[in-house]
């Protein structure tokens, strides 16, 4: 047979045997629905990813209008630059990270976080190996990104941002470049755990408060504590139906000892020693007897304490890491101050605040200098609210409080003179001055620290107040009980400036200024609830200020 015949016939058969083979290969390519996927939906690509990442951080960035405004902006920004530098390529490609993470926003409840239940779940169900889109991948890859940037901010800075609830307070500027860095370099080098545990505060009253939180969790799952009914007021050797349900209450809580089997209705002298210590570790008055005041503080519910706690932790995170090692700290709702000498306590003593319309402001500055005998110049918020209305009633209240009228020349003016009723704080040419002494405004001392808010820290004529629980009654500044101590700690030479020479600048009766060797920070702060040993002391909300730092805490997500 001639050779094209063979070459004919070759050629049909193969086409014969390997058109449907073609056909059958296709067709079990084909998806069950018989067409080829979109690009959005065929199988992970590392490029494509990275362009599918690309391309969601270039329209983040685009945002107009962020959901969580500023700061969500802002997480855009270190979004886009944090893949930048690597590319854009997918971050989360093995289970170790992912479950590292995972164990990062869990242990983050420890601190007081409030983690979502839907954060936690779609961490836990992502897989890295999983066959999905691009497109898919990449959602995935950059809400898993998010989620380590959030909780690294929230653990170095803080979830809520206190710029919106303390304006006064003029804080370090958080560099979450250099955060972001750290992070990276972490991931790199597979000490992601680390990382976020090393974010944290590095101070035992901050560890104190994270133990406080497990304590008062557990008691929140076994039920709380049982709520007091009210009455007459209990004191030692009463007989009540209540004093069963108080002593309940006062086991939950710590202040009586488990092991006491008293079961009677009398209230016993234990009973008020434990009631003392409830009382001392809420800042009240210390008596024993179980009145109104006692029962409003014993029925706050321990889900209210938990709050507190975690609100705490939150402003713990705000200010521990802009703490000096030698500093003055006084915390506002607690009407004390301590004076801290590297980096340990050295001393305390009670303090005055502002009242609830004269809010003492959060804020740091440093003492440079203090007068001995100081003479007191009425502030323009004292003329204001209370100078002022008082001349327009009575024509003696500057002779009543010893102030004179001094015009800019220092010359004395007398107050018959002047018609009050025409002038403001802020038009009032005159100032009004108070002459130095025991009855003084100032007292004896007074400790300059230059601010914006004419805060300051002075002695007082009103030693009695100091014996109250409650001692918001100022007008802004900060009344120090032993203001002779103070100055001798801090002016730091036993020689020159001992405890009697003190007293002896004090009894010349002259004005005089002292510069301090150097100057000591001071941080006024606001702290409802602070360590004592392994005890935590609970202190009235003063300013309600709890409430909102709260709401932020609990906000979910959060673009810091």
């Amino acid at each position: 047979m001639p050779e094209k015949y063979w070459l004919n016939t070759l050629h049909r058969l193969l086409m014969f045997r390997l058109i449907p083979l073609f056909i059958l290969t296709v067709l079990i390519a084909l998806p069950a629905h018989g067409w080829l996927p979109l690009e959005s939906e065929r199988p992970y690509r590392g490029k494509a990813v990275a362009e599918k990442i690309h391309d969601h951080c270039e329209r983040l960035i685009r945002q107009k209008s962020p959901p969580d405004g500023m700061a969500g902006e802002m997480l855009n920004i270190r979004l886009e630059r944090f893949y930048f530098v690597r590319g854009f390529q997918p971050l989360w490609t093995n289970k170790q990270m992912v479950d590292a993470l995972m164990a990062a926003v869990e242990a983050s409840a420890a601190d007081g976080l409030n983690p979502s239940d839907d954060a936690i779940a779609r961490i836990r169900e992502f897989d890295p190996q999983a066959l999905i889109s691009p497109e898919k991948k990449a959602q995935e890859d950059i809400f898993l990104t998010k989620i380590s940037l959030l909780l690294a901010s929230h653990l170095r800075y803080g979830k809520a941002d206190p710029a919106t609830l303390e304006p006064s307070w003029s804080r370090k500027k958080k560099n979450l470049q250099l955060l972001d860095e750290q992070l990276q370099r972490a991931l790199v080098a597979g000490s992601f755990t680390a990382f976020f545990k090393e974010l944290e505060p590095k101070d035992a009253n901050y560890d104190l408060l994270k133990k406080g939180l497990v304590r008062y969790r557990a008691i929140a799952r076994h039920g709380g504590w049982p709520q007091l009914a009210g009455g007459p007021t209990l004191k030692e050797g009463n007989r009540d139906s209540r004093i069963t349900v108080l002593r309940r209450r006062l086991k939950v809580s710590g202040d009586l000892a488990v092991e006491d089997a008293d079961t009677s209705t009398v209230y016993s002298r234990e009973m008020v020693g434990a009631v003392k210590r409830f009382q001392k570790r809420n800042g009240m008055e210390v008596d024993g007897s179980v009145g109104v005041a006692t029962l409003r503080v014993m029925n706050i519910p321990v889900e209210r304490r938990i709050d507190q706690i975690r609100v705490n932790l939150e402003r713990f995170r705000w200010f521990l890491h802009d703490i000096d090692s030698t500093c003055i700290l006084v915390n506002i709702p607690g009407y004390s101050l301590q004076y801290i000498e590297n980096g340990h306590y050295r001393w305390g003593t009670k303090v005055i605040v502002g009242q609830p319309l004269r809010q003492t402001p959060v804020f740091r500055a440093s003492i440079s200098s203090l007068v001995f005998n100081p003479k007191w110049v009425v502030p323009e918020t004292v003329l204001d609210k209370d100078v002022l209305p008082a001349l327009n009633k009575d024509n003696s209240y500057l002779a009543k409080k010893q102030l004179r009228v001094v015009d800019e020349e220092g010359s004395t003016v007398d107050p018959a003179t002047v018609d009050w009723s025409h002038y403001s704080a802020r038009n009032l040419p005159y100032h009004l001055q108070q002459r130095s002494g025991d009855q003084g405004a100032l007292g004896r001392i007074k400790f300059l620290m230059p601010n914006r808010h004419t805060i300051y820290l002075h002695d007082t004529p009103g030693k009695e107040l100091f014996d109250k629980s409650r001692r918001d009654f100022s007008s802004g500044c900060i009344r120090v009980q032993n203001p002779s101590e103070l100055a001798r700690l801090l002016l730091h030479d036993s020689l020159q400036w001992s405890s009697a020479k003190i007293q002896d600048a004090v009894n010349t009766g002259k004005t005089t200024m002292v510069i301090l060797p150097q100057p000591i920070p001071v941080f006024l702060l606001y702290f409802t609830v602070v360590p004592n040993g392994q005890e935590l002391q609970f202190r009235d909300d003063i300013y309600n200020r709890d409430n909102q730092v709260l709401k932020l805490l609990n906000k979910p997500g959060g673009g810091r």
